[in-house]
């Protein structure tokens, strides 16, 4: 099975300068547990819930505090056409949950490790 054979989360996009708040309101509203960080359309970072909560545990505001500065820079990504077990090792070896999902050089959305646990178990 491909990264495109699953359900990709959808990519939900933020810009550098969006506060930390604004981005905890559009991850509620979009059901999102991450948000790719882009810039003239291109992929910078992608903050996750487990950077917000660091931020919020650090003491920034996040009236204030914006996604570049707790986002993590030049995130990781994986191809639509790579294989999920593969994606899911690599997961595991980079210890992260979340990758873009790039296709023909654009990111198309995320794949997370609870879509990769779907798609594997479809699969079985």
């Amino acid at each position: 099975m491909k990264v495109r054979d699953l359900d990709l989360d959808k990519l939900l996009a933020v810009e550098p300068d969006t506060t930390l708040s604004e981005i905890a309101r559009r991850m509620r509203r979009d059901d999102a547990d991450s948000v790719a960080v882009m810039h003239r359309g291109r992929l910078v970072g992608i903050v996750t819930e487990r950077d917000m909560v660091r931020a919020m545990a650090d003491g920034l505001d996040p009236q204030e505090a914006r996604a570049a500065v707790v986002m993590a820079k030049d995130p990781a990504t994986v191809d639509a056409g790579e294989d999920v077990s593969v994606v899911a090792m690599k997961m595991i070896r980079l210890g992260v949950r979340h990758f873009p999902v790039i296709d023909g050089g654009k990111p198309i959305g995320l794949v997370s490790a609870r879509n990769l646990v779907r798609g594997l178990d479809r699969e079985s």
